[in-house]
């Protein structure tokens, strides 16, 4: 399906290039792109010491010794606060999941941005937008959001300029959420929540790679379930995944989640390779090994944090109060 979505995609972008092509972008920014330093992006209100500032887009060099504010979205005229970014296979463009800090909760829009001219454009106005990806040879996004006239989430399609946009499951009592592309643009991995309650890993469009009843209470203000899997994405060579687990409903509200890995060899168990009552936030998988946030709500502390994929090699490399919510770390392409 994703692969027949991408020749649609690139005939389409080949008939729009004429003599008058169509400016995407419609509002000026202050932003700039990462230096070739930095290695990944996250979102964070660490950029300042005001209690409770939106959060702002960030990057970090390998070691996490210097800190890059690539946005200034808090500070302009119509102030916001970033809750995701995927960037492009060019490092300069990306699309973000963007809120306003008086929103209401859960109110997330999309924007294409791009960082070097310092211009971007919403993409979907007036659609709720929970989870995206950009696809590695850039032709196309994937993203999870409110399906129109109903609560539940789907999965959807378009070109990153929001042109030639699909549902990808239309389904009215499943959700779909958090999809991350392989790196070959071949297929997806998402987080889906059936009928049961239960969220599990499922590989698009129907192959379940995580399985097993509910074990537990629902972790409040979530759709999630003590056993519930969440977060999944891809290693480099596209043969695995990472995701996390739900384990308990305890530390200050978050909850405690284990970070696993599973190979998509159809036969492989999941392997714990972080676990203890912290919150583990969705991971990012890339050469250097995987990222993931981890908070203790006891400490009031996040961290930012770099394993090996069997769970070895621990590096913190940034700590930050738990009020800035610093999260959802993305390597840079070529890092």
């Amino acid at each position: 399906m994703l692969r027949r979505l991408l020749v649609v995609a690139s005939i389409a972008l080949a008939a729009g290039c004429g003599d008058d092509p169509v400016n995407p972008f419609n509002r000026f920014v202050t932003s700039r792109p990462p230096s070739a330093e930095a290695v990944l992006v996250y979102v964070s209100s660490s950029w300042t010491d005001v209690p409770g500032a939106p959060r702002e887009l960030l990057a970090l060099n390998a070691d996490g010794s210097k800190m890059e504010r690539l946005t200034a979205c808090a500070q302009s005229e119509v102030p916001c606060d970033f809750v995701q970014a995927a960037p492009s296979p060019d490092r300069n463009r990306l699309i973000a999941i963007r809120t306003t800090p008086d929103a209401a909760e859960g109110a997330s829009a999309l924007y294409f941005m791009d960082l070097s001219r310092s211009v971007e454009t919403i993409v979907f106005p007036n659609r709720k937008v929970l989870s995206a990806d950009y696809s590695p040879d850039a032709s196309f996004v994937i993203f999870s959001a409110i399906a129109a006239q109903t609560t539940e989430e789907d999965l959807f399609y378009s070109q990153p300029n929001g042109q030639a946009e699909e549902n990808l499951s239309q389904s009215l009592t499943v959700r779909e959420r958090n999809p991350r592309i392989d790196p070959f643009a071949r297929t997806a991995v998402f987080e889906r929540i059936d009928e049961s309650g239960v969220s599990r890993i499922y590989l698009y469009s129907s192959t379940a790679l995580t399985s097993g009843p509910a074990e537990g209470p629902a972790l409040p203000g979530t759709p999630y379930v003590v056993g519930a899997d969440a977060g999944p994405a891809f290693s480099p060579d596209g043969g695995s995944v990472a995701f996390t687990r739900l384990t308990g409903t305890g530390n200050g509200g978050l909850g405690t989640w284990d970070l696993l890995t599973l190979k998509g060899d159809g036969v492989s168990k999941p392997v714990v390779i972080a676990t203890g009552p912290l919150y583990r936030g969705a991971p990012d998988w890339g050469p250097r090994g995987i990222l993931v946030v981890e908070t203790d709500a006891a400490l009031s502390r996040s961290q930012l944090v770099l394993m090996q994929p069997d769970g070895s090699g621990r590096t913190v490399l940034r700590t930050e109060d738990a009020s800035t919510r610093m999260g959802e770390p993305r390597w840079l392409p070529g890092s």
